[in-house]
């Protein structure tokens, strides 16, 4: 996260605001197991375990929407040959 979601303060891996005060570990939480899920994906991708890969990418992309997570998550549909939602995700 680089700002906060309340006042768009610069945050720097700080679990509280320096500016308004407000918590943010449960964001910060949130950004770290999409992380995490997101390198689960990969290892399933290695492994060529495209139904757990589809998994991991879909958690990660519920956590955090970000693009990344989106292609990874439209990547594994492919694999799994669901095309209209990895062309859904790549709109």
């Amino acid at each position: 996260m680089e700002k906060c979601p309340v006042c768009r303060a610069t945050v720097t891996h700080q679990t509280t605001c320096r500016r308004c005060k407000t918590d943010l570990s449960v964001l910060l939480k949130m950004e770290t197991d999409a992380l995490m899920c997101r390198e689960q994906a990969m290892e399933a991708f290695k492994e060529k375990q495209f139904a757990q890969m589809f998994d991991h990418a879909k958690r990660s992309a519920s956590l955090v929407g970000s693009p990344e997570a989106r292609k990874l998550l439209a990547c594994a549909a492919v694999l799994l040959k669901r095309y209209p939602l990895a062309c859904r995700l790549f709109e």
